[in-house]
This record gives structure tokens, C-alpha cells and sequence, in this order.
């Protein structure tokens, strides 16, 4: 698990793993992460140019509209070194948007160490008690890995569209 560093208050830390890091997304960071999920959509996700492009298009405007209410969202990366090597973006505490890693570190943990980082965070203030996402295709048995269950049937989108679920358990009160 890598440590997260507090880049604002809504970031916790978890333990350390050498040189990697789970900190917030900052404006400086945008060009790399963007580079880095372009990577990653053309490497794992998109099955033509055409739809590479198509995804990352979505992606991008996610990304701009992120910047520009930042409101109820959480959006971190995963750093290994100076390299983004991750990045996941939730609004609203339940709407997971997007989860990328860099071909280069998939298959390593970032995903789930990302994935688990926002779990702490919106556990206490989803306000549906869940995570929720649309996955492409090649994701589903990652979050279905993670505890994610199906919602209904995916509908038929550029990289895939499978909806699935985390339902967060009710806090146990000790009286």
C-alpha cells in the first residue's frame, strides 16, 4: 500500500511503500495525468484508433469539468517517483468517474491501492452508502475483485459501459 500525502484535508495517510505516494491531483499535474490515461485507454481499454480517441475525448471533458467545480469530488494519483503511475476521479462521493493505470505499473496494486484510498474517503460521506460506476469492459473483473457487484446489463458504448456497485456496510456504534 503506498502512503498517501496530505495535499489538502480530505486526504489520508495509509502506509508506506518506498517511493510511491497517493496525494491529490493538483493543476501542474493535469498534462501528465492526462498523457498517462491517453496511454492507458490506447494500451487496455479502447479496441480501435477511433474509439481511443472517442474515450479519451470523454475522459478529457470529465477532467475539465472536474477543474472547474471541485466541489464533493475526490481526485487522486499515484506516484512512483516523479511517474503518475494512477489516477481515480469520484464526485459527489458515490459516482466513481474514472480509474487509470499506466501500462507500465498495471497489474502492481495502484488500481486497488487507489480504489481503496477513495473507499475510506467517501465511505463517510456517499450519500447513497455505495460507489457506483459504469466499467468498461476490461475493468469488470478487477471491481468485481474488489467487492463490486452488477447492476444491470452494460449498454453498448465505446470501451464498454457494465454498471456495478460497492454498497458500503453501516457503521457498527459502540455504545
Amino acid at each position: 500500500v503506498a502512503r498517501v500525502v496530505e495535499a489538502n484535508a480530505q486526504s489520508e495517510a495509509i502506509a508506506n511503500r518506498g517511493d510511491e505516494v497517493i496525494r491529490d491531483v493538483e493543476d501542474s499535474d493535469l498534462q501528465a495525468v492526462r498523457g498517462m490515461i491517453a496511454r492507458s485507454i490506447r494500451h487496455s481499454v479502447a479496441r480501435t484508433p477511433e474509439e481511443a480517441d472517442f474515450l479519451i475525448g470523454d475522459v478529457s471533458s470529465s477532467l475539465t469539468a472536474w477543474q472547474s467545480d471541485r466541489s464533493h469530488a475526490i481526485h487522486l494519483l499515484h506516484q512512483t517517483g516523479r511517474i503518475i503511475t494512477g489516477v481515480i476521479l469520484v464526485k459527489k462521493y458515490w459516482n466513481l468517474c474514472n480509474l487509470f493505470v499506466d501500462p507500465i505499473a498495471q497489474r502492481n496494486g495502484v488500481g486497488r491501492a487507489l480504489l481503496e484510498a477513495v473507499i475510506a474517503l467517501c465511505r463517510p460521506r456517499s450519500p447513497r452508502g455505495k460507489l457506483m460506476v459504469n466499467s468498461s469492459g476490461v475493468a469488470v473483473s478487477f471491481y468485481e475483485a474488489c467487492g463490486f457487484v452488477r447492476t444491470g446489463p452494460g449498454i453498448e458504448r465505446a470501451g464498454g459501459c457494465i454498471p456495478l456497485e460497492l454498497v458500503f456496510e453501516p457503521s457498527v456504534r459502540q455504545p
